[in-house]
C-alpha cells in the first residue's frame, strides 16, 4: 500500500500537517507522496486540474493506494478515488465534500456575484501568507463535482470536528449516512486539527491495521 497526502485549499505541500504526517509514515517505514496540488496555479486553481494532476502519480501504477485528503483535498481525494481503481482506501480529515456549496453558504450571494462578475476573489494563501485572487472558475468547476453521487464501496475514515468553523462536520454525516463502508468520527476538535495530530494519528492507526 503506498500513502499520498491531498493538502486543502490555500495551502501547499509544506504545511504543518503534512509535515507532520510525513514524520508518522516515515516512523513506520512508508514514503507519503505530498504532491503540490496548487495547479494549474492558485490563481487558477480547479478540483479538475488537481485530480489531473494526481494521474500521471497513480494512474500508472500497479500498487493500491490510500488517500489522504484534508478539506478540499478530501473532496479531490474522493472525487480521485471515483475515477482510479488503484485508491482502495481513503483518510478524509475535515472533507469539504461539498465545496461549492459550502462556498456559497459562506460568502453570500451578494459575494459569488461580484466574484462572478469580476472574475477574480481575494483569499488568504496560508502557504505564501498574503492575499492572492483566485478565478471565478475554481467555483464554476467545483459545482460539477456532486459527492452524493459516489458510489464506490471501499473503506473509508472520515474525521471531521464539530468545533469546525469553515466544514460543517454535519455534511460528512450526511455522506456517512448513506455508505456502510464509512467510518465516521465527529470529536470536538476545530478545522485545522493541529492541536490534536496525536489523537488523530491514534485513530489513523487504528483504521489502518
Amino acid at each position: 500500500m503506498r500513502y499520498l497526502y491531498c493538502h486543502g485549499f490555500a495551502s501547499g505541500p509544506n504545511s504543518q500537517k503534512a509535515r507532520w504526517f510525513t514524520q508518522q509514515f516515515a516512523a513506520q517505514g512508508h514514503e507519503l507522496v505530498i504532491p503540490d496540488l496548487n495547479q494549474p496555479s492558485f490563481e487558477r486553481l480547479t478540483i479538475s486540474a488537481q485530480i489531473d494532476y494526481l494521474h500521471p502519480i497513480i494512474g500508472t501504477s500497479a500498487e493500491p493506494w490510500c488517500l489522504l485528503g484534508s478539506s478540499l483535498g478530501g473532496l479531490v481525494a474522493l472525487q480521485a478515488a471515483a475515477r482510479m481503481q488503484q485508491i482502495e482506501r481513503l483518510i478524509l480529515l475535515a472533507p469539504a465534500l461539498y465545496f461549492a456549496q459550502n462556498r456559497r453558504a459562506m460568502l453570500g450571494e451578494a459575494t459569488i456575484q461580484q466574484w462572478q462578475t469580476s472574475g477574480w476573489l481575494e483569499y488568504y494563501n496560508y502557504r505564501d501568507q498574503g492575499m492572492r485572487s483566485v478565478h471565478y472558475g475554481l467555483l464554476e468547476d467545483a459545482a460539477a463535482y456532486d459527492s452524493d453521487d459516489f458510489q464506490r464501496s471501499m473503506p473509508i475514515l472520515i474525521v471531521h470536528g464539530t468545533q469546525d468553523e469553515s466544514v460543517s462536520h454535519e455534511q460528512s454525516q450526511r455522506f456517512a449516512q448513506a455508505r456502510s463502508y464509512v467510518t465516521l468520527h465527529t470529536p470536538a476538535w476545530d478545522h485545522g486539527m493541529v492541536e490534536h495530530v496525536a489523537a488523530l494519528w491514534a485513530l489513523i492507526e487504528q483504521y489502518r491495521t
